[in-house]
């Protein structure tokens, strides 16, 4: 069996700056869908550019926008991911499920680290979510990814009890940071952690040179298609899959932290394309696939769960000249 490459999309809304001020949080129709007049810049533009290429990804969608102010609008978000033939897993930023404790005052911990909660209240909050989930799909997921990357190996102990049996929060580049998973051993693939398989998102890292990251993950809005074309062949060569992550919001750009002036980001949306284009020609040899047709591969007994080592892409003359064109980008008139 080859491996595969996983083309995942966490969805959900920021915060906005709604802690403690008047600010409201990004509601749906902006964080997820992009709609800014006649336009739609999220989920819809994402769905058009994987449908043009004939990919199926994996969306990560947060559940809890009842908890920031817009109650049932997020069902029909999920059954437009459904209508269009795309995968929907579970993904959870705590800080929008305390936020609802907090506007009814109820007790609450203000952190979007899902390993920061006790093990009870994170098996609660993922058995929660899920049941959400499943009732606006139909389906119950088995895939789940903490916001921010913050699990640790504690969260993947309580994610069976809630009939999640896949994780891919683990990413190297965050470990000793927001991932919180022990700094050891560091890899790219997959691997078994107890009853959890855990399909790390994939990283490489880079040369030692002024102005560079050691390591970032293959995300398509922090890196070049290059750098996440070279990234998925050398992982997938060396005999792991590939997961790639964008968000909802990564195809647009936006004034302020209220969302406000959404517009194209031509630099992200040009290279999702391309990628979509490079994966639908080569698919023979990286396939693409969803947490749903890997789940199924593992029940039938056609899965190997393979971890290798991360890779190092040693072109700092490329990666520089691509934080040049990002530090351009960040700003809105370009």
């Amino acid at each position: 069996m080859k491996p595969g490459v996983f083309l995942t999309f966490d969805v959900e809304c920021s915060m906005g700056g709604a802690w403690g001020t008047n600010l409201k949080p990004i509601p749906p129709s902006r964080g997820m869908m992009g709609q800014y007049g006649d336009n739609a810049y999220g989920l819809p533009l994402i769905c058009d550019i994987l449908n043009r290429y004939d990919i199926k990804a994996t969306f990560f969608l947060e559940p809890f926008n009842d908890e920031l102010g817009y109650p049932g609008e997020t069902e029909p978000i999920c059954q437009y991911l459904v209508d269009h033939g795309q995968d929907v897993q579970l993904h959870i930023h705590p800080g929008h499920y305390h936020y609802g404790c907090y506007l009814s005052g109820k007790p609450y911990k203000q952190t979007d680290q899902i390993a920061d909660l006790s093990p009870e209240l994170q098996k609660q909050i993922i058995h929660e979510g899920a049941d959400r989930l499943t009732q606006w799909t139909g389906k119950k997921p088995i895939a789940f990814r903490a916001g921010n990357m913050g699990a640790s190996e504690q969260t993947l102990k309580v994610l069976p009890e809630t009939g999640i049996w896949i994780d891919s929060s683990y990413t190297f580049p965050y470990v000793g940071g927001q991932c919180l998973f022990p700094d050891g051993d560091r890899y790219n693939g997959s691997k078994w952690y107890g009853d959890v398989l855990e399909v790390a998102l994939s990283g490489f890292q880079q040369p030692d040179w002024p102005g560079l990251y050691p390591s970032k993950p293959v995300d398509l809005m922090g890196s070049c298609f290059e750098e996440c074309r070279d990234a998925v062949q050398m992982i997938c060569d060396a005999g792991g899959d590939a997961v790639l992550i964008l968000h909802s919001f990564s195809l647009f750009k936006v004034k302020d932290k209220q969302y406000n002036g959404g517009k194209l980001n031509r630099i992200v949306a040009r290279r999702f394309e391309k990628f979509c284009q490079w994966l639908n020609t080569h698919g023979e040899t990286y396939p693409a696939r969803t947490f749903s047709e890997l789940g199924q591969m593992v029940e039938n007994g056609g899965y190997k769960p393979i971890s290798v080592e991360p890779c190092t892409i040693n072109r700092p003359i490329r990666a520089l000249t691509r934080k040049v064109i990002q530090g351009l980008n960040n700003f809105y008139v370009f």
